[in-house]
């Protein structure tokens, strides 16, 4: 037996010449297409944005859902929006979706409150000294406030994730790509091949049709996902139905979970502005802030030991410490009724902070439920 080993651009050059058997042209085809193959599953298993935005052709689940490339999603789908959304919608495309519509909605809520705290330094004189320190003040606080409104949005929302998250197993910021076939679209320059959405929304728009392993041949291999929701929610169930036990459990976390998103985003932006307002902030200077991020930071010849001290005292003398100060001068407040204005809204969010943890963890529980599976695949469910 002979075993001979040719390069590929050799083994392309026989094939194209035809200097070998039909034989062996069909074994090297299959080798280069099986290749080819594993290349292209390869770079889906590494599950890149790019695989999702120019290889898929049906809707999927993002993989390794980290937080770079949700950071990476994100960017994407804030450039979207005047880029894509606003075009499309201002000129009429027939086929602007309700998505579109949402995402473009979402642009006030960015720009409405950094152009707010603009305001209050574009009528700063500058002839008067008095006015403009006190019109600088009172603007500092406002984009303080601003800021911190942002914080206490996203503390809220990571808080009922993350809870979920490690009870449940349902992940609310899970992304899946869903795919657009380029037939459908008829808005010329803005034509697009995917959009990055999230699998449990609402409970209207859950796709817990993904969650299905499409690759799997026996019950235990096609529902194994559910069979870990299972796991999670308490269900000890047969891999037949799992599915359909399960998927009424989820969509109650996913309204419960998201209804407490929002309620618990009032408290922690209350928080954050009534943080903003505190004297804690006066005492971190702007110019030295500014000063130490251009020059000490991003400037010129500044060694890279010295880059990393000064972003250290950045974060802990400009960020952290009079975040801190903050928190403990809004419990005491500058008088009686500041004070009690700071402690009721300070233990007013711990409350609703532990009792949406309660909630979730104890109404979205299979055991205190009684599930009964009917025999079209319907589930009623009844409280024990």
């Amino acid at each position: 037996m002979v075993t001979v080993s040719i390069q590929n651009n050799q083994a392309n050059y026989a094939v194209s010449s035809g200097s070998l058997s039909k034989q062996a042209k069909s074994s090297l085809e299959q080798s280069f297409q099986a290749q080819k193959n594993s290349k292209k599953k390869q770079n889906s298993d590494n599950h890149s944005l790019s695989y999702y935005k120019n290889d898929i052709h049906k809707d999927e689940l993002v993989q390794n859902n980290t937080l770079a490339k949700r950071i990476g999603i994100n960017i994407e789908k804030t450039l979207d929006i005047p880029l894509i959304h606003f075009p499309r919608g201002l000129g009429g495309a027939p086929d602007y979706t309700f998505f579109e519509f949402l995402q473009t909605a979402k642009f006030p809520y960015y720009i409405g409150g950094p152009i707010l705290a603009a305001l209050f330094y574009a009528g700063v004189k500058k002839d008067n000294f008095r006015s403009a320190g006190a019109a600088q003040k009172v603007a500092k606080h406002m984009a303080l406030g601003v800021g911190l409104y942002y914080v206490g949005a996203a503390l809220a929302k990571s808080i009922i994730n993350n809870t979920v998250k490690a009870s449940r197993g349902v992940d609310l910021k899970q992304p899946y790509a869903k795919y657009i076939s380029k037939s459908s679209k008829k808005s010329g320059a803005f034509q697009k091949d995917v959009e990055f959405h999230t699998a449990f929304e609402s409970a209207d728009f859950t796709r817990t049709d993904l969650l299905y392993d499409e690759k799997g041949k026996t019950p235990e291999e096609i529902n194994k996902n559910y069979i870990e929701y299972g796991k999670k929610y308490g269900i000890k169930e047969d891999a037949n139905n799992i599915d359909s036990t399960i998927k009424p459990l989820i969509k109650k976390t996913i309204v419960m979970a998201r209804a407490w998103q929002y309620a618990l985003t009032a408290f922690f932006v209350t928080l954050g502005v009534g943080m903003a307002n505190q004297p804690a902030w006066d005492k971190s200077s702007a110019e030295g802030f500014k000063k130490t991020v251009t020059e000490g930071i991003f400037g010129k010849g500044v060694k890279a030991k010295d880059r990393l001290h000064n972003a250290k005292v950045v974060v802990y003398d400009y960020m952290l410490k009079p975040f801190g100060k903050s928190f403990t001068e809004f419990w005491k407040g500058h008088s009686k009724g500041s004070s009690i204005a700071g402690k009721s809204v300070i233990l007013a969010t711990a409350a609703a902070t532990l009792t949406a943890i309660t909630l979730l963890l104890t109404q979205t529980s299979a055991k205190g439920h009684k599930l009964e599976t009917t025999g079209n695949n319907n589930i009623k469910e009844g409280q024990k």
